[in-house]
């Protein structure tokens, strides 16, 4: 197994941060990482950088480092310390694969890597294959995601032909595939990450079911209204989308939100529910994570409230 250097630095100052990072190409390094401070406070993935007067980088070398490369750390500031470590390198994408095995997702339903054979004892297979996207099923917010989808299936059993879906923020289809394999009649996923998007479009290939769309529309740009609407979104971006989301779903129809964070639940309560008079029809917890089944408000309900 061939290796790499990877050098830590510490206490580099800020203010000579290009300096070093330009010192550390000219002596052969192929990367350079920095460990960022930063905060998040509302959780709506815009997170804040601190500002710090020293932090850490990482080099990366193919070969050994040479000692002028050492020498010269030290001629521009003699406080920053070097440490040096030989690491393996990996695919690590195929190490990740050896540990995704199959699993029971919700009801028959499995989540089955596409490279491993379906157990004997499924059912109701979906393959996936999620590459460098981000979605295998595993995650607490999915299996509510996929418990509310696969209720209300189980319940509406004669209507969910006729109905539309529309998963926000698709990510590897997972539970948009899960919608049409319970027979929803009409699926559409929306993604803005573009690899995102291209395996979920794979998967969608793999799984044979052309009925559903992956679109890279953006949910302002969606027209129309859903049955049915997944959001299985961090707290703050659903906040912020609130409006959005209750714009695509139908009177009456039911909207699905996972990725509520326990100890931000009064407050999204109070922020969207309670803000869109939803009826809450169903709540869960697991782990550190809530999700919602609401209905919107039919005209009349509205009138009468």
């Amino acid at each position: 197994m061939s290796s790499y250097f990877r050098v830590r630095l510490s206490q580099v100052p800020s203010v000579l941060e290009d300096e070093i990072t330009a010192h550390a190409f000219a002596h052969g390094a192929s990367g350079v990482t920095e460990a960022l401070v930063y905060v998040q406070p509302d959780l709506t993935y815009d997170p804040d950088l601190v500002p710090v007067k020293t932090h850490d980088l990482d080099v990366f070398f193919l070969e050994t480092p040479p000692q002028e490369f050492f020498t010269g750390l030290k001629s521009l500031d003699p406080n920053v310390q070097a440490r040096l470590f030989e690491e393996e390198n990996k695919d690590w994408l195929e190490e990740w694969k050896k540990g995704f095995k199959p699993f029971q997702l919700v009801g028959p339903f499995w989540i089955i890597p596409s490279w491993l054979e379906t157990p004997a004892e499924c059912t109701q297979p979906i393959f996936i294959d999620p590459g460098m996207a981000f979605g295998t099923g595993t995650h607490a917010t999915t299996k509510m995601a996929s418990y509310f989808v696969h209720k209300l299936a189980e319940k509406y059993k004669k209507q969910i032909p006729d109905w539309s879906l529309l998963d926000v923020g698709t990510g590897t289809a997972i539970l948009a595939m899960l919608a049409a394999k319970s027979g929803f009649g009409l699926v559409t996923g929306i993604e803005i990450d573009p690899e995102a998007r291209r395996v979920a479009k794979e998967n969608v290939k793999l799984n044979h079911l052309p009925e559903i769309e992956i679109s890279d529309a953006l949910l302002e740009e969606v027209r129309g209204e859903y049955d049915v609407v997944i959001a299985n979104i961090i707290d703050g971006v659903l906040i912020n989308i609130r409006k959005d989301l209750l714009r695509v779903l139908k009177p009456g129809g039911f909207l699905f939100l996972t990725g509520i964070l326990t100890e931000r639940d009064n407050l999204f309560f109070e922020k969207f529910i309670e803000a869109s008079h939803l009826k809450v029809l169903r709540r869960l917890e697991k782990e550190e994570w809530v999700g919602y089944w609401v209905q919107k408000p039919l005209p009349s309900e509205e009138t009468e409230g």
